[in-house]
């Protein structure tokens, strides 16, 4: 089976530059251990470890975002229930995570 790169042309330009600002920032702050499992590992192996790094900052960045609609739609008294509804989940479920 052949390696498929992930397609960042989805992203936009500046979320692309920040997703790489922090990907140089994650190998700078951790470059002694990448080095180490990286040099003895197959380059599939690197290629999993970036596309997890991405996975874990777009899943932040989703996160991030959704946290900032709810507080806009709350400021706006938009109802748990409503919320909860949009978000697939129960509205006190959506207070519980978003409310605090």
């Amino acid at each position: 089976m052949a390696s498929k790169a992930i397609d960042l042309a989805i992203l936009s330009p500046e979320t692309r530059q920040e997703l790489e600002l922090w990907g140089q920032n994650l190998v700078g702050n951790e470059a002694e251990v990448f080095a180490v499992e990286i040099v003895e590992t197959s380059p599939h192996v690197v290629e999993i470890l970036r596309a997890n790094a991405i996975r874990a900052y777009l899943l932040a960045e989703a996160d991030r975002h959704l946290k900032e609609l709810v507080f806009r739609a709350r400021a706006e008294r938009v109802s748990w229930r409503k919320i909860g509804n949009a978000l697939g989940i129960t509205g006190e479920a959506a207070r519980l995570r978003y409310g605090g």
